[in-house]
């Protein structure tokens, strides 16, 4: 288990490998961008955004495509850096905006980085009264047994399952929740990258690391043989949260 003060740390390293990051990591479905907005006439135009933990901004630049205003906060400022949205530096505990500013609050592959009732007490107060909370997760496709095999050889840390449910509290209600299927085509040399974007990685040493890079392109050449790209399994956990706090 990783301690909080280290988990912090650990989660403001990305940005050390922000331009891999930003090649190998997959974006989102937008059936489950699209669950935020759901029953909302409008759409995405014109809503002030908050993507919180937004890193180098794979959420954000789509949210800026559908027409939102972004605002990307995040504690690394490497990362930020590649973010096109206005950026803040700040956490989930702590995010440094004004009180009822934001319709939504989009959380992608953060969450488990968070304090989750500091960042539920922090999120209810940016939000405007009925504004919500669309937390995203992006995960290999364990249930697919190579799959599974090839994240346990990355120590890729995929926990969450599709039963799980985010219930933070703070009048952040559960609403919805959806399990959206996809893939990302990865060769080896892909593969290879995205175990280096994941924080097993970015905290281990030389020897490790290069134990890891060994293990993985044997099992991709001898057990699991793939040539040129393959349609790397992916699921999208995405869950909606209404404030309903004041």
């Amino acid at each position: 288990m990783v301690r909080p003060r280290a988990q912090a740390v650990h989660g403001r390293g990305f940005g050390a490998q922000a331009e891999t990051y930003d090649q190998v990591r997959p974006g989102y479905p937008a059936a489950a961008i699209d669950l935020a907005v759901d029953g909302w006439d409008e759409g995405w135009a014109g809503l002030e955004i908050c993507d919180l933990g937004a890193g180098t901004g794979i959420l954000s630049r789509a949210l800026r495509e559908l027409g939102s205003d972004v605002v990307a906060v995040d504690p690394d400022v490497a990362a930020l850096e590649r973010n096109p949205a206005f950026g803040m530096v700040g956490t989930a505990e702590d995010t440094g905006a004004e009180t009822d500013r934001f319709d939504v609050v989009t959380v992608a592959q953060a969450w488990h980085w968070f304090d989750e009732d500091g960042a539920a007490k922090e999120i209810s107060r940016i939000l405007r009264p009925g504004g919500r909370l669309l937390i995203l997760i992006n995960q290999l496709d364990v249930r697919i047994d190579w799959v599974l095999r090839l994240s346990r050889i990355m120590h890729a840390g995929d926990v969450y399952r599709p039963q799980y449910r985010p219930q933070p509290g703070r009048g952040l209600d559960l609403i919805d929740h959806s399990l959206v299927e996809f893939a990302t085509p990865l060769d080896v040399d892909g593969i290879v990258a995205l175990a280096r974007t994941r924080s097993y990685w970015l905290r281990s040493n030389a020897a490790t690391r290069n134990r890891v890079e060994s293990n993985l392109r044997e099992y991709l050449s001898t057990e699991h043989p793939i040539t040129g790209a393959v349609d790397l399994p992916y699921m999208c956990l995405a869950y909606l949260l209404e404030n309903t706090s004041r």
